[in-house]
């Protein structure tokens, strides 16, 4: 029996994140991203990042560079995915930084894919602050991909 898209979805993401947790001395392990949830039917994904001591900034807040690299990994594990690829390049990330980030919150990301054609993946994400729900931040993200799978 053929595995559901969902399901493959949920194993490349969780996969994915497996391998980032183990290259721990990486960027993107040290970011420690979690799957909250994904959906191969609308295309969506939502993921928690602890905001930790080393990512603040010169003001006590998550620097806004972690906060765009937040949104480029969400959205890479959904575009990743969806296509069944280990690798994406990332053509466009545009961010826009709406409120701060405290230091021992939790930063969650939402996003969805606008388009999922045969080379590029378009997606719109948002950024909340977990103790409050209130908006932190949007993004806008561009990948593509040489050969996709599905």
């Amino acid at each position: 029996m053929d595995k559901s898209n969902q399901v493959l979805l949920e194993e490349s993401i969780r996969g994915d994140i497996a391998q980032m947790y183990a290259e721990s001395h990486t960027f993107n392990g040290l970011m420690k991203p979690e799957l909250i949830e994904c959906s191969y039917e609308e295309k969506s994904i939502t993921a928690a990042f602890p905001v930790m001591e080393w990512q603040k900034n010169r003001a006590g807040y998550m620097h806004g560079g972690l906060i765009a690299s937040a949104f480029d990994i969400t959205m890479g594990l959904l575009s990743r995915g969806l296509a069944l690829q280990k690798n994406a390049a990332t053509i466009m990330l545009d961010t826009v930084f709406i409120r701060q980030i405290p230091v021992g919150d939790t930063f969650i990301v939402k996003a969805k894919a606008n388009h999922d054609g045969k080379t590029l993946t378009h997606l719109y994400g948002e950024g909340f602050i977990k103790s409050t729900g209130k908006i932190a931040a949007t993004a806008k993200c561009s990948y593509y991909f040489e050969r996709k799978q599905r």
